[in-house]
């Protein structure tokens, strides 16, 4: 077996790397029966820490103590993390897996979720939605291969690790949270762009009065979307059920198919009394549902899609009904302080649609607010808390913001709320969209707030408007020295948005940044971050 434990970021040379990789596969050599009876990814830290006390506290499985596996990075892909992982214990290769973002949108977090996986206790394995295809294709090759490799263990060597709950989400009592959430009314959804935009972001004001629900800037509000009724009628229709039983579908996850209808199906097949000249059709579709099934494809076929090229599987509504996942929350960034506005909710969502297969896609949650919802409607809400991501405790700190599209949601909150303290701290904000006439989301306000001097620097980029596009990265390297002389004056660093581009650049060009005007070299600059994320100085809200 083979260990990559040093990651590339560690500050070894190619063929210090190499030797260091070769002399802890050496000592997990030693120690890899041990591993695999006690199921104690501590070996690992062990193994490290007989050279250095430093790196093997970054290997260390304490979680609860705030270390890290070198995998726990959302800026390396998904490839890089699961090479850190490799030769790891199950659960810790799952984790990998996930996009270490820890944004609760799953009901867990990335450990407690991949425990949950490894145990069996979770079925599922499309709830990260940062993640995507991506990461459900990921872990499923790797319960696979754990598959593959118990057949040839008789007595089950290999043992996944506990590293948290082998549960399910913990079911939590307390009024406006995931498991009992509140119902709220919608008040309005106005569209921020402008005529000619090629997008539809919507300012969504819920109303929250007599729901005993409280917020801070920097939470995020959960939302129990509903399936939208034309495709629920498709998919009635296409499955060939009695439509009477469209309601039992209101709660179910239609925009996916799960590998249970898959076997559902087949076993259907299988099992229904045959009739002449039935016999190969059914052995035709049951290798069609079987090479479906083996494929990573089925990910991206929605459950209409499914019953359009299966229509005579004869399945009951109750039979599909028991076999999709639930619909899950959305989790949206919060647009408002509650000091500001103490029964309402603020939330800039943007209205997702695409083609996928030749055929319209809509977002449920996006679209629900944005097409189906009258004011009025009731919404079933909660708050999910976040950890480090809100303004700063001193008032007087200075705070960066990075918030292109509508990633600009929590900052809108974090201005509202220094407003309403009074907080002298100085607050910069880069924000960035298409074109400047069309998507300049929340303009008045931010102009006000540039004239009134609440908003220090407002530094804006819109790629369209250029011919070279520019972005709100290219904004921080032309301001440089004066961001880099906010940070050394102590300016908290926030970052809300994409995680799987935007983020990645920003962090890199503050990096350049630190590394440029603070005359430092690229592991200096490292570092220069390193202490402010330990610090709470560097904080992101990706997704």
């Amino acid at each position: 077996m083979t260990y990559q434990i040093i990651p590339e970021s560690a500050p070894f040379n190619a063929q210090q790397r190499a030797w260091l990789n070769g002399f802890f596969a050496g000592v997990l050599g030693v120690l890899d029966q041990r591993s695999a009876q006690d199921g104690s990814a501590a070996t690992l830290a062990a193994a490290a820490s007989l050279l250095s006390p430093s790196l093997g506290a970054g290997l260390s499985v304490g979680q609860e103590s705030g270390e890290l596996f070198p995998f726990q990075d959302p800026a390396l892909s998904i490839s890089e993390r699961l090479n850190l992982a490799s030769g790891m214990p199950q659960d810790l290769r799952l984790m990998a897996a996930m996009a270490q973002l820890n944004c609760g949108s799953c009901g867990y977090l990335c450990k407690t979720y991949s425990a949950a996986i490894a145990s069996g206790a979770e079925k599922n394995l499309t709830l990260c939605t940062p993640g995507g295809s991506e990461t459900a294709k990921s872990l499923r090759a790797l319960i696979k291969e754990s598959a593959t490799q118990s057949k040839s263990h008789e007595n089950g060597a290999s043992k996944a690790s506990e590293i948290g709950p082998k549960a399910e989400a913990k079911v939590d009592a307390n009024i406006g949270t995931r498991s009992n959430p509140v119902q709220a009314k919608l008040i309005d959804s106005e569209t921020l762009n402008f005529a000619g935009s090629a997008k539809d972001t919507r300012h969504v004001v819920i109303d929250l009065t007599g729901t005993g629900l409280s917020y801070r800037v920097g939470d995020a509000l959960g939302l129990w979307p509903t399936n939208c009724n034309e495709l629920v009628c498709n998919v009635v229709k296409a499955a060939k059920i009695d439509a009477n039983s469209a309601h039992l579908f209101a709660g179910k996850c239609l925009r996916t198919i799960t590998l249970e209808l898959i076997e559902v199906s087949m076993d259907q097949v299988r099992n229904r009394p045959k009739q002449n000249g039935a016999v190969a059709m059914d052995r035709d579709m049951i290798a069609k549902l079987e090479v479906l099934g083996e494929s990573d494809e089925f990910y991206e076929w929605d459950v209409l899609e499914f019953f359009e090229a299966f229509p005579m599987l004869g399945l009951t509504a109750q039979q599909i009904v028991d076999s999709l996942n639930d619909l899950r929350p959305r989790l949206y960034s919060i647009a408002s302080s509650q000091s500001r506005y103490p029964t309402q909710v603020h939330l800039t969502v943007g209205r997702v649609e695409s083609t996928m297969r030749n055929r319209d896609r809509k977002g449920v949650a996006s679209t629900m607010l944005a097409d189906r919802l009258m004011p009025g409607s009731p919404l079933q809400v909660f708050v999910q808390p976040s950890h480090d991501f809100t303004i700063p405790a001193d008032a007087n700190a200075p705070m960066i913001m990075v918030g292109p599209g509508t990633g600009i949601a929590p900052f809108i909150a974090f201005l509202q709320q220094r407003q309403m303290d009074k907080a002298m701290g100085r607050n910069w904000l880069f924000f960035g969209d298409q074109r400047s006439t069309t998507d300049f989301l929340y303009r008045a306000q931010l102009e006000s707030w540039k004239v009134n001097g609440l908003l220090t620097h407002l530094d804006l980029a819109f790629s369209r408007d250029t011919v070279s596009k520019v972005y709100v990265q290219h904004r921080m390297k032309e301001r440089g020295a004066e961001l880099f002389e906010w940070l050394e004056s102590g300016a908290y660093f926030f970052v809300c948005g994409d995680a799987s581009k935007m983020a990645i650049d920003v962090d890199n060009a503050l990096r350049e940044v630190i590394a440029e005007h603070g005359k430092k070299s690229i592991a200096e600059a490292k570092e220069y971050v390193k202490a402010m994320t330990s610090a709470k100085r560097y904080v992101r809200d990706v997704y």
